[in-house]
């Protein structure tokens, strides 16, 4: 083959299409401009045939939408050469190139041509609505923005008009008016959707999606619009009448009694599914004009269930039962009442109720408890009964609440109870003190004691001791006490307060050198004391406390002689301690014999091994007293009275040791200083 000449494929190459036509086999650009679809069985455009004249020309009618104005669009011209077949190619890849020279132009040519053709479409369209754009059934297409949104509030006016009815769970009815809520068509976002169909922004994208747009069709929904703050305003409203806050449960006391008061669930608006429900209906372009709903509610369990209350209560039951206090034989009751008015109720971040015990209220409780259970040990009891000792009266231990080891005793037993422990006794806490005579060693002694000492001094029944009784009086209280074996004797402490004796009044006292006949209250006693300090070492038994007199009484063992008295505080007493292994009994006795009376003290025990020496004995003459005579005027003459006998001062010394079994037990050497006391005979005056 040889190839065209220059000249000849110059001519083909620059061959002009005319304006307005279209080329015969270009089916992308007929799809562009046509209507209506392609038979199904069409192919391709067939070549021009080189032997028909080129006068076919492309269908001219105009295309138009309801509502949209035809736009003609021209055809365009076949392309077609002219002049004597071609010759045959000198060389195959010349005519190669040549031939896809000439197709990419034409292929410019062609896209450059429809381009124009689709952009003058879309410039009629210029700030309308493009063809095949509706809301619904409602065609947009064609339409200005005013026009499209006077269609779009003629169609859709109707959706301000309705109302929706919620049924609350107790039957209660709410109606929400389409209108309250501001509903409507969203006029302004549709016609932005509207007119944005099928335009993209750019050039290119809008040559290809406005005839997309025109041929498919864009169908625009879900347009509806209302104020969403008013609509959760009213779900709010709603929501108020119907929401309940849950009750705890909880326990109260009162009267000694606990209740209980149930746990009530509450329950609320579920207002985030209400809203969406409520979204939902407002939402939709095909919401009826009345809808029925109900309003979804959800429970609210209580913070504090019915049974936490209840477990708090029969923890708490259980605490407030009777507390009994034990010891031995002897047990005191705590009322529960009391307790009960100790116990509140704590609950927990997790619902739980915990009773609460007010420790502190414990105190004037065990107050009252130390009132019941404190007591005094008690000896049994010694009496010589037709000169026989036998046992008398039952021995008891003293004891003293120990009130913080007590109380905390009582919290213990509480707390196990809560845990769920049955109510128990609780053993008392005391100091306890064991009698120093058992009834038990009583019995056991009794039979076997005897007298083992016995010291007696004889008096005058006269004024100066209150006609004998400031001597007889604390001798009686002290017959029949029992020393215990380890005991301690104190004469203050047996006798105790004078003037509740019967007998005591006014008596002599020594003062300066002086008697004054009833200068002191039991003056006199101390003929009692001094007989009993004797007969008590006589016994075996160890002297504590001792004073002389201010007087040297003859009527008194020398230096052995035991004054006592009470002045304001001051006290001086006599005692002894019996450090034997037997309890002593002490009984006296007072007889008359004559212008006398006797005092006698006895001391009976076990026959203990004891034995006394009394030695040593130095008397050393002191100031002799003198004798005067007071003249009293308010006395008759004739009246004589000896206030006192004259008595010279003296030093003495005296030993007194004990043995026992034969051996050294206890030894003192006694002194005593007494000054000389003046006698006074008074004598009567008076005429």
């Amino acid at each position: 083959m040889t190839d065209l000449s220059d000249s000849a494929a110059d001519r083909a190459a620059n061959a002009q299409t005319p304006d307005l036509e279209t080329p015969g086999g270009d089916p992308e650009l007929a799809a562009l401009v046509r209507r209506d679809p392609p038979p199904e069985d069409a192919g391709p455009a067939d070549a021009p045939d080189p032997d028909e004249p080129d006068t076919a020309v492309a269908d001219m009618s105009p295309i138009s939408e309801d509502g949209v104005d035809a736009v003609p669009v021209l055809p365009l011209a076949a392309v077609v050469t002219e002049g004597d077949p071609p010759a045959r190619p000198r060389r195959r890849r010349s005519l190669a190139v040549r031939f896809g020279v000439a197709f990419l132009v034409g292929f410019l040519l062609a896209v450059g041509i429809g381009s124009g053709v689709l952009y003058a479409w879309g410039q009629q369209y210029d700030g309308r609505v493009l063809p095949g754009v509706r809301v619904g059934s409602t065609e947009l297409g064609g339409l200005t923005r005013e026009q499209a949104a006077a269609q779009i509030e003629n169609a859709y006016g109707s959706l301000s008009t309705g109302q929706i009815t919620l049924t609350g769970p107790d039957g209660q009815t709410t109606t929400i008016g389409y209108a309250d809520v501001g509903r409507g068509p969203d006029t302004s976002a549709l016609l932005d959707a509207a007119l944005a169909a099928g335009r993209q922004g750019e050039p290119l994208a809008n040559l290809i999606g406005a005839p997309r747009v025109a041929i498919h069709g864009v169908t625009l929904d879900s347009a509806v619009a209302y104020d969403r703050d008013k609509l959760a305003a009213v779900v709010e409203t709603l929501a108020t009448t119907i929401d309940e806050t849950p009750a705890d449960a909880s326990v109260s006391g009162q009267g000694g009694t606990f209740s209980v008061s149930p746990a009530k669930n509450g329950r609320a608006v579920d207002r985030t599914a209400l809203q969406a429900a409520l979204d939902q209906q407002l939402a939709a372009l095909g919401t009826p004009e009345s809808i029925k709903m109900s309003v979804p509610v959800v429970s609210l369990e209580p913070a504090v269930a019915t049974a936490s209350a209840e477990a708090a209560k029969a923890a708490a039951d259980r605490m407030a039962r009777d507390v009994v206090v034990a010891r031995g034989k002897d047990s005191w009751t705590i009322d529960g009442a009391s307790l009960a008015r100790l116990i509140s109720f704590s609950t927990a971040a997790d619902g739980s109720i915990t009773p609460l015990l007010d420790e502190s209220g414990l105190d004037p409780i065990l107050k009252t408890l130390a009132n019941k259970v404190n007591q005094t040990a008690q000896d049994a009891g010694l009496r010589l009964v037709s000169g026989h000792v036998v046992a008398t009266g039952t021995s008891r231990e003293g004891r003293t609440l120990k009130a913080a080891a007590m109380k905390a005793a009582i919290i213990g037993e509480l707390r196990a109870r809560q845990t769920g422990a049955a109510p128990s006794p609780i053993a008392a806490v005391v100091k306890a003190i064991d009698p120093k005579l058992t009834t038990a060693a009583a019995e056991a002694f009794a039979p076997k004691m005897r007298m083992i000492s016995s010291y007696s001094v004889y008096y005058f029944v006269i004024v100066n001791n209150h006609w004998g009784g400031n001597i007889e009086a604390p001798a009686t209280k002290i017959n029949g006490t029992v020393v215990p074996a380890g005991g301690i004797f104190d004469f203050w402490k047996v006798v105790g307060d004078l003037h509740k004796l019967p007998g005591e009044g006014p008596g002599n006292a020594i003062e300066g050198g002086k008697i004054t006949v009833t200068g002191a209250f039991g003056g006199g006693i101390c003929t009692t004391s001094t007989t009993l300090f004797n007969a008590a070492f006589r016994a075996g038994m160890v002297p504590l406390a001792r004073q002389n007199h201010n007087e040297f009484i003859n009527r008194y063992p020398p230096g052995l002689d035991a004054t006592v008295w009470i002045v304001g505080t001051a006290k001086q007493t006599m005692s002894f301690k019996n450090d034997t292994k037997y309890p002593i009994l002490i009984t006296r006795t007072i007889t008359n014999a004559g212008s006398r009376r006797w005092i006698t003290f006895k001391n009976w025990s076990v026959p203990n091994g004891r034995t006394y020496k009394i030695s040593n004995l130095v008397i050393d003459p002191g100031p002799r007293a003198i004798d005067t005579v007071v003249r009293d005027p308010t006395k008759p003459q004739g009246y004589a009275f000896r206030n006192n006998s004259p008595a010279d001062g003296a030093k003495v010394w005296v030993t007194v040791t004990i043995y026992d079994h034969g051996k050294l037990h206890w030894t003192k050497r006694y002194f005593s200083r007494y000054p000389a006391v003046n006698g006074v005979l008074i004598v009567g005056t008076k005429t």
